[in-house]
């Protein structure tokens, strides 16, 4: 129920309202005197702080400050490499090395059909190399495990021996009955009517050896020679008609026939 003194307060006010409007409608104003108002109460305590309201707006962004004082100077980066350029043109050859050292030996193998294989390239390519020194010569012809060859020159012995040998073979000897008929018919095809032999007894009177200073195997001396006559006769020959050895004079100018072994 509320206090009387506020009810009286509330009739005063309706009947105030109630004049104001009569005073309104007929233009008359009719003052009510506030003698019949109460006095304020006591004030109550303090009422409980209410929710914190919602954040405002964000506010005009201020001015730039003033620039603050220059800093320290910082440490030097590391350098950074720029990308690669374009290859330039090839120079010029440079000098020609200095030979480098022999190499070490390879290791050697016991296998039987690695070593059996190694032999059989080492003996072609012998064989090969053989051919090709013979196939060199205006004249050549295959006897047994090597070849006779000449380009139909003439000089002394030590000449044809020297011939021979730059050739990578050496002075004909024939080693048997067929040899010496092949070797008569080359002479025969060069017109030859002698031709040197690779045998000397130099190194002992009277005793031929072949040029690597062997005993011979084969011999087919005409009757009566070796005679070194007019002791100047130390170097072997072979006539082409008869394919008999003789022996003459190392200083002569015979025709020259090598041999190349395969």
């Amino acid at each position: 129920m509320l206090p009387k003194c506020l009810r009286r307060a509330m009739a005063l006010f309706t009947l105030y309202l109630t004049v104001l409007l009569l005073s309104l409608g007929s233009g008359a104003l009719t003052e009510v005197p506030p003698s019949g108002l109460c006095s304020a109460g006591v004030p109550g305590s303090p009422g409980h702080n209410g929710q914190p309201g919602r954040d405002g707006r964000d506010g005009k962004d201020g001015r730039d400050g003033a620039p603050g004082p220059k800093g320290d100077t910082g440490e030097p980066g590391g350098p950074v490499p720029g990308p690669p350029g374009k290859m330039g043109p090839a120079g010029p050859p440079g000098a020609k090395g200095e030979k480098g050292e022999v190499g070490l030996p390879g290791a050697v193998t016991t296998d039987p059909l690695t070593k059996s294989l190694q032999a059989d390239v080492h003996r072609i390519t012998s064989r090969l190399s053989v051919i090709e020194k013979a196939a060199s010569f205006r004249i050549f012809r295959k006897v047994g495990d090597k070849y006779y060859v000449t380009e139909g020159s003439q000089g002394t012995f030590d000449a044809a021996q020297k011939f021979c040998r730059d050739a990578g073979g050496d002075l004909i000897l024939p080693r048997n009955e067929k040899e010496n008929k092949v070797l008569v018919k080359i002479f025969s095809l060069l017109g030859a009517e002698i031709g040197w032999l690779g045998t000397t007894d130099r190194q002992t009177e009277g005793t031929f050896l072949d040029t690597h200073g062997r005993p011979l195997s084969y011999t087919k001396w005409a009757q009566g020679e070796p005679n070194n006559s007019e002791h100047r006769e130390h170097c072997g020959m072979i006539f082409s008609n008869t394919g008999l050895w003789n022996d003459g004079s190392c200083d002569s100018n015979y025709h020259i026939v090598c041999e190349i072994t395969t």
